[in-house]
C-alpha cells in the first residue's frame, strides 16, 4: 500500500515544525512568513498530503459528512432530491451519504443505527412507508430521539410535530389537481394513488376527493386504485380506470402517469383526446424524459435548500447533547411546509 502523506512528512520536507505546517494548512492565524507558507504549500503539493478527516474530527467534533436516507433511490423524485442535496452539502464542504431503506421500517432502523456510528454530523430521512401510517411512527421516533445528532424528516411526516420536518402541503396538491380536471368539464375521473398509508399520498387523495365533492360532483370510490408510485402501478391501472368510462385521470406521481400514458399507447389511445391525464412532481425533464405533461410540481431544488438549511441550522447550534441542554431539533421542532404549483403541458 503506497505511504500516505503526513503533517510530519510536510514539515520535513519543508523544513518548518509539524506545528507551522498544522496551522498554515488548516488556516489558522500564525506569524509565518509567505515563503514559509509557500514552501509549505509547495510541499503539500510534492507529496500528494490529503489531511485526514478523521482526526480532524477528533478536535472539531464534526466529521463533514450527513446522511439522506430515501425510500427507494430508483424513483425519480428520490433520486433528483439527492442529487440538489448533494450540491447543497458540497457548497458548504460536506460529504454526502445516500442511503436506500427499500421502505422497509426494519431496514431503516438499522441505518439509523450504522449512520449514527459513522459518526455524521446530520441526517435527512425520508421515511419507510410503515413509519408513516397513522400510529405506526412511534418506532420511528424512538430511533430519532437516540440519535445523538439532529435528524431532518422530509417529503412524509411533515405533521408529526416531533421532529425538524421539511414537506410540500400535498392536500393543496390534490387539490389543484382536482381543480384542474374540473374546470375542463370533466366529472368522472380516476385516481392512481401511492398507497394512502402513507400520509403524502393520502394528503393528496384528500385534497383531490374534498375539491371533487365541493364543486357538487360525486367521486366514485371504484376509480381509486392504488399504484404504489412506480410504472407498473401506473400501467396496470389503465385498463381498469379507462374501461370505466373515466374522462380523465390523476396520477399521484408521474412515474404512475407514464405508465398509465404507455398503456394507453398501447391501445391506440390519445392525451387529452381520450382520456386527460395529469401527474405530480414535475420531475421528467430533469432525466431527459421531454413529455408534454400537466403536472403538478413539487421543486426538488427547493425541497433540497430547504431541508439543508434546516439541518445545518440546527448542527451549528451551540447547545451539546453532553452539557445536559438537551437537543434543540427535539425540544423545538421546526416544521416547513411547501407550496406546490400546477404546471400545463402545452400539448398534453
Amino acid at each position: 500500500m503506497a505511504h500516505r502523506a503526513t503533517l510530519k512528512d510536510v514539515a520535513a520536507e519543508a523544513g518548518v515544525s509539524v506545528t507551522t505546517v498544522s496551522l498554515v494548512l488548516n488556516r489558522r492565524p500564525a506569524r509565518v512568513s509567505a515563503a514559509k507558507r509557500e514552501a509549505i504549500a509547495k510541499a503539500a503539493r510534492r507529496l500528494n498530503y490529503v489531511p485526514n478527516q478523521n482526526a480532524r474530527s477528533l478536535v472539531t467534533r464534526q466529521s463533514k459528512l450527513v446522511a439522506l436516507i430515501v425510500p427507494d433511490i430508483e424513483n425519480l423524485f428520490f433520486a433528483a432530491l439527492a442529487k440538489c442535496v448533494e450540491d447543497e452539502c458540497a457548497a458548504q464542504g460536506y460529504s454526502l451519504i445516500v442511503a436506500n431503506s427499500d421502505d422497509s421500517r426494519v431496514a431503516e432502523h438499522d441505518l439509523m443505527q450504522r449512520l449514527a456510528s459513522r459518526g455524521v454530523d446530520g441526517v435527512m430521512l425520508i421515511p419507510a412507508r410503515e413509519s408513516c401510517a397513522d400510529g405506526s411512527g412511534a418506532e420511528l421516533e424512538k430511533d430519532v430521539r437516540r440519535t445523538p445528532c439532529p435528524v431532518v424528516l422530509i417529503d412524509r411526516l411533515v405533521r408529526c410535530g416531533w421532529c425538524d420536518a421539511v414537506g410540500f402541503d400535498n392536500y393543496l396538491g390534490g387539490r389543484l389537481a382536482a381543480r384542474y380536471l374540473l374546470d375542463e368539464g370533466h366529472e368522472r375521473i380516476g385516481v392512481v394513488t401511492g398507497g394512502t398509508a402513507e400520509t403524502g399520498a393520502d394528503d393528496r387523495l384528500r385534497g383531490f376527493v374534498d375539491a371533487v365533492e365541493r364543486a357538487g360532483e360525486t367521486f366514485d370510490p371504484s376509480l381509486c386504485i392504488e399504484g404504489d408510485y412506480r410504472f407498473d402501478g401506473g400501467y396496470r391501472a389503465a385498463d381498469r380506470i379507462i374501461d370505466s368510462g373515466a374522462t380523465a385521470v390523476f396520477c399521484c406521481n408521474d412515474v404512475m402517469a407514464l405508465g398509465f400514458r404507455h398503456r394507453m399507447a398501447e391501445r391506440g389511445l390519445h392525451v387529452p383526446g381520450d382520456v386527460r391525464v395529469i401527474g405530480y412532481d414535475n420531475i421528467l425533464k430533469r432525466f431527459g424524459l421531454d413529455w408534454q405533461m400537466t403536472t403538478i410540481e413539487q421543486s426538488v431544488t427547493d425541497l433540497a435548500s430547504a431541508c439543508w438549511r434546516t439541518l445545518q441550522g440546527r448542527m451549528g447550534s451551540t447547545v451539546r447533547v453532553e452539557s445536559g441542554n438537551g437537543r434543540p431539533w427535539l425540544a423545538d421542532p421546526q416544521v416547513e411546509v411547501l407550496v406546490p404549483k400546477l404546471v400545463r403541458a402545452s400539448l398534453a
